[in-house]
């Protein structure tokens, strides 16, 4: 061994050092790879679903804004819908009232005009009443003066009590 240089202990130390790297490559190395490679995994995962959700945000964002720019028209065009229908509504309703009207005055005149016939024939019973039982009282009285004033006096009497 020229130098003190032993070659068998260098390649001993050199297959040492060899078997320590492997065991640390495969007890440390690999499972720490490995945990390193899930995580950015997660977080990559994380990070598209997080941009997804903004996508989806703006998407929706955009939708609204523009019914927002649209809806004044559609509120006006309800707005007037509504009072187109609430104008037909108070219109049948007005002639629902005026026919309903017509109807009670129509049922008024019919009762009314059957209550004067009815004063008129009643009149014409009381008239011709009086007109017999004056007959009859000019019949009996050999007067007529006397008949005559038995008559006005009947006829005073019955225009009073129609009076009272």
């Amino acid at each position: 061994m020229p130098l003190g240089i032993d070659f068998t202990q260098i390649f001993l130390h050199l297959f040492n050092v060899a078997i320590l790297f492997v065991g640390l490559y495969i007890l440390l190395y690999a499972p720490v790879k490995k945990f390193m490679q899930e995580r950015e995994d997660h977080y990559k995962a994380m990070d598209e679903e997080a941009n997804k959700k903004v996508n989806d945000a703006n998407a929706v964002h955009e939708k609204y804004t523009e019914r927002m720019k649209n809806i004044d028209g559609e509120i006006a065009q309800k707005k007037q819908q509504a009072t187109a229908e609430m104008n037909e509504f108070r219109a049948a309703k007005e002639k629902e009232a005026k026919e309903s009207a017509e109807r009670i005055v129509a049922d008024a005149k019919e009762k009314a005009d059957a209550e004067s016939r009815k004063i008129i024939e009643t009149a014409k019973d009381e008239i011709t009443a009086m007109v017999e039982e004056a007959t009859r009282k000019v019949v009996q009285d050999e007067t007529v003066s006397g008949a005559f004033d038995t008559f006005l006096d009947d006829a005073e009497r019955s225009v009073q009590d129609g009076n009272a």
